[in-house]
């Protein structure tokens, strides 16, 4: 999919419409790609600011993303107080704003959804990030 929405923009940019160097950023930014090999953990739903449920998680220390991977210092927080989760390069994957900052499967939640993290046992918002795909 990634691949082909980036061939239908370098042909409008190579019509003069658009700088390819632009283009190509803007596929970065809302084309998404699929993660490789078996999913992380889900989020928990939120339910009136409560878990829906109790089924959490020890932390495997495996499942850590590399610290140079992280911009923890920009963590963006909501009118609450609640901090906002970390975008990836994968779809439908965020990254917990809470430490140690494991990678979370997000499927079926949208950009704004309370989730709570299945390993610290915190709750963070889905960054209102739009993909494409």
């Amino acid at each position: 999919m990634k691949k082909h929405i980036l061939n239908i923009c370098l042909a409008i940019s190579a019509l003069g419409v658009l700088n390819s160097c632009l283009v190509y950023q803007g596929v970065q930014a809302f084309v998404r790609e699929e993660y490789p090999g078996s999913r992380p953990a889900m989020v928990i739903k939120d339910v009136n600011g409560k878990p829906a449920s109790q089924n959490w998680l020890q932390s495997p220390s495996d499942l850590l993303p590399p610290s140079s991977f992280l911009d923890t210092k920009n963590i963006s927080k909501a009118s609450d107080g609640t901090p906002y989760g970390l975008t990836t390069k994968y779809k439908d994957i965020i990254i917990s704003p809470h430490f140690p900052h494991h990678q979370l499967d997000y499927t079926g939640f949208g950009p704004g959804d309370k989730v709570w993290d299945p390993y610290t046992r915190k709750p963070f918002y889905i960054k209102r990030a739009y993909t494409f795909n």
